[in-house]
């Protein structure tokens, strides 16, 4: 929020120096009227589930980014582009990423995420394969491994609790 502040500070219309709009988070130009507000950057995150392997517990995708915290196992999750809706995100996200599709993503939850910026907000779905049998295929610009686990057999190294990723995950699986 400050930086945002700090580099809106004038008017693109006027060049007139913005005013903060008391109870929001916006600026307006006392000049001409022209009110810019907070961007909000919208982020989806997707629990993929397939049945398991003879009659087994069903099995999670888990993946390691290529960035970030590199040695935690999370979910396929990317950034919404304009004109997209989050199920289209969600379907987008998980073929680029992975190679895989996906039946009707559905929503569980969101969560405001301050780790990426004061405007991110993060939406996570549920979906299930359209083919158990698929296997992922990496995108090594975006991660570094995906597999499959058994839900009764997930690794340590998950997300922390708070955070959206593993509500998700244990939405999924249980608690761990």
């Amino acid at each position: 929020m400050v930086t945002w502040r700090r580099t809106h500070r004038w008017c693109g219309a006027c060049r007139t120096e913005l005013a903060d709009v008391p109870g929001e988070t916006a600026r307006r130009c006392p000049a001409c009227g022209l009110t810019g507000f907070l961007p909000l950057s919208v982020a989806v995150l997707v629990a993929i589930t397939r049945p398991g392997r003879a009659g087994g517990p069903d099995e999670l995708l888990l993946v390691r980014h290529a960035y970030g915290p590199t040695e935690l196992w999370a979910l396929v999750a990317g950034f919404v582009e304009a004109g997209e809706s989050l199920e289209a995100a969600a379907h987008r996200e998980v073929a680029e990423e992975v190679g895989l599709a996906i039946g009707r993503p559905t929503y569980v939850d969101s969560q405001p995420w301050a780790m990426s910026g004061p405007g991110t907000l993060l939406a996570g779905f549920t979906a299930t394969v359209t083919d158990p049998a698929a296997e992922p295929v990496v995108d090594p610009r975006e991660l570094t491994e995906a597999r499959w686990f058994p839900v009764d057999a997930l690794p340590a190294e998950l997300p922390p609790a708070y955070s959206i990723s593993r509500w998700l995950i244990d939405a999924v699986a249980g608690p761990h």
